[in-house]
């Protein structure tokens, strides 16, 4: 049975921080590398779990942030 848990605190708290400041490609990188540092996965899995992440944790950003992404 898998357990699942959350983010640590700190963590959590540094990738709230940047989005809402508009820096959400670097809490993209932060969450990516977290990933790959701490379960040891490939970088296509933790890619599939950052966007996971975003995508129920912050779906309204993460909209604005592919709609700039497409008109640039």
């Amino acid at each position: 049975m898998v357990v699942k848990i959350g983010l640590p605190e700190d963590v959590s708290t540094v990738l709230k921080q940047l989005v809402m400041n508009g820096h959400f490609s670097m809490a993209g990188r932060v969450l990516l590398t977290y990933c790959r540092r701490t379960y040891g996965v490939d970088e296509e899995t933790a890619a599939r779990w950052t966007v996971a992440y975003f995508q129920r944790e912050f779906p309204g950003q993460l909209q604005r942030h592919r709609k700039r992404l497409a008109g640039a």
